[in-house]
């Protein structure tokens, strides 16, 4: 016999609801907005199913039906010590095996065939019982309402949900079990904890298997560099702008740029950003390094001059030579002159435009203070030497001495994975994970990133990777991502469409599935400068 949640033992009874809600961080504080599907329901409590996965229970389900529909929901009603549960298969719940190893398109629409039909559903990790009703019958019900949910093997507490600091618990998944707030007409059940949901975190999209929230806080992770890649036109920009947008407002974090192709200016309007072209910027680009070596130094400083002049093995071994003994020896830049010019002329010759040329004002200024909000606009570099400027834009982030976090957005950044250049990122990629930098690469294929050893040691250090549309899924990529069939399919003909509106293949550890990305009419606003009808 089904137990029906309202109760019957009153004349007029209790509406019960469904609702589903999604959470987003605003200013610090949590709020939601729902979308709602109203029904009665009844709650089958002969129906009380274990979740397994990898030989332990991990959560439980418990079965209701709408009353006069012929569909069963399975709700999950709480977890056992595992952070998420990758992908529900519905058609094998009853065969109690109900965990697939695998994310795969085919499962996606299976699952989404499954919800279509009416065959089962499942409301999972951001969903909620609501008990609607007139506020003295609700109250007089608590009681017998809390048993009737005991019985069924819900725990139930009394919390204010009007509380934020409970809300924030709740909705990050620290508390399990029901909440009442006596004081509302309305109660909430939680079902269950966020996908991904950290309390920190900056809401990413949803999750396209569940529906549920993905809130990220990179800082957790063992590397909170990211890796966004696609062809253009299919939303990478886009979401990188929102998302770091998003961030700013949720953790307070410093936002720097380096922006190739000038298409961030209204991010930077809309933040208040300081731009700086480089182009007309006095610098001293061989000023050392404070936290470097004298080798890596060196090193980096000859990565400078590699991009800029055509060098043979002797020119660097001068130029390498010169280098370290300017720098034990803490000489200025007419210790080098001298030093090159009087161990090869030729390599002089090569490289004078530093000394005496139109290239000295990046070695006779002072660098400029990058910390808070910086953008710097690449767009009127000459394209053969947007490797040279890049590099040294990476440069001056990096030694610039910033007290709180910073993401440091690299658009293009193929233009970084030279060989001559490789090397300088893979060091300053490795010191950004102690210095509260985060480095966000955005560029056109994980195929760039592929070719050679150093660039994959970039992508290894990145924990999350979003991948967008691919016109070719290579073998390494397949093996990399350990992709099936249906998922290179996927990123070949099914990922991205536009910035505002846009499916990813997301990547972050102990947690993969396909994003669903979308943005609101005043984000689209800060981020295009044109209002949208």
């Amino acid at each position: 016999m089904r137990q029906v949640l309202s109760m019957t033992s009153y004349d007029k009874k209790l509406t019960s609801v469904i609702q589903k809600e999604w959470y987003y961080i605003d200013h610090g504080a949590a709020h939601s907005f729902l979308f709602t599907r109203d029904f009665p329901f009844e709650i089958d409590p002969k129906f009380k199913l274990k979740i397994s996965a990898e030989r332990e229970n991990v959560g439980e389900i418990v079965r209701i039906h709408p009353v006069e529909e012929n569909s069963a929901w399975n709700i999950i009603t709480r977890e056992f010590g595992r952070r998420s549960m990758r992908l529900i298969d519905h058609d094998r719940i009853n065969d109690r095996n109900v965990e697939s190893n695998k994310l795969t398109v085919q499962n996606i629409v299976s699952l989404k065939e499954g919800v279509a039909s009416g065959r089962s559903k499942l409301l999972k990790f951001s969903s909620a019982y609501f008990v609607t009703g007139e506020a003295d019958k609700v109250l007089r019900t608590k009681k017998e309402l809390l048993e009737d949910l005991k019985k069924i093997g819900v725990k139930a507490e009394n919390k204010r949900f009007s509380d934020a600091r409970v809300r924030n618990k709740i909705i990050g998944g620290q508390l399990e079990g029901v909440y009442l707030d006596i004081n509302s007409v309305s109660n909430m059940i939680p079902v269950n904890r966020g996908y991904l949901f950290q309390e920190k975190g900056t809401f990413y999209g949803t999750c396209e298997i569940t529906g549920a929230p993905v809130f990220m806080d990179r800082s957790g992770f063992p590397s909170s560099h990211q890796l966004v890649l696609g062809m253009t036109g299919f939303g990478k920009s886009f979401f990188v702008k929102a998302t770091m947008l998003r961030e700013k407002v949720t953790r307070n974090v410093s936002l720097k740029i380096i922006d190739p192709l000038g298409e961030y200016g209204n991010v930077a309007k809309s933040v208040g950003m300081q731009t700086i072209d480089l182009i007309n910027q006095e610098m001293n680009m061989f000023a050392r390094v404070q936290f470097l070596s004298i080798k890596e130094n060196v090193d980096r400083t000859l990565a400078l001059l590699l991009t800029l002049f055509d060098l043979d093995n002797e020119d660097s071994g001068i130029l390498d030579t010169g280098l370290t003994k300017m720098y034990e020896q803490n000489e200025n830049l007419g210790f080098l002159k001298n030093y090159v010019k009087s161990r090869g002329a030729e390599t002089y010759n090569k490289i004078s435009p530093i000394f005496e040329g139109s290239l000295k004002k990046f070695c006779s200024g002072k660098n400029p203070n990058l910390t808070g909000d910086v953008r710097i606009d690449l767009k009127n570099v000459p394209k053969k030497l947007l490797p040279f400027y890049m590099l040294l834009s990476l440069d001056l982030f990096m030694r610039s001495e910033e007290e709180g976090p910073a993401n440091l957005v690299i658009d293009e950044s193929h233009y970084l994975l030279q060989e001559r250049v490789i090397t300088s990122v893979e060091r300053y990629i490795r010191h950004a994970r102690h210095s509260r930098i985060s480095l966000i690469f955005i560029s056109q294929s994980a195929n760039d990133f592929l070719k050679y050893g150093p660039s994959v040691t970039i992508m290894e250090n990145c924990s999350i990777h979003i991948l967008f549309r691919h016109q070719v899924v290579s073998d390494d990529m397949v093996k990399f991502y350990n992709l099936d069939e249906s998922l290179a399919n996927f990123l070949k003909s099914g990922a991205g469409f536009n910035g505002k509106y846009s499916t990813a293949l997301f990547y972050c550890p102990g947690f993969t599935t396909i994003l669903r990305f979308q943005s609101s009419k005043k984000e689209i606003e800060n981020i295009d400068g044109i209002p949208k009808s």
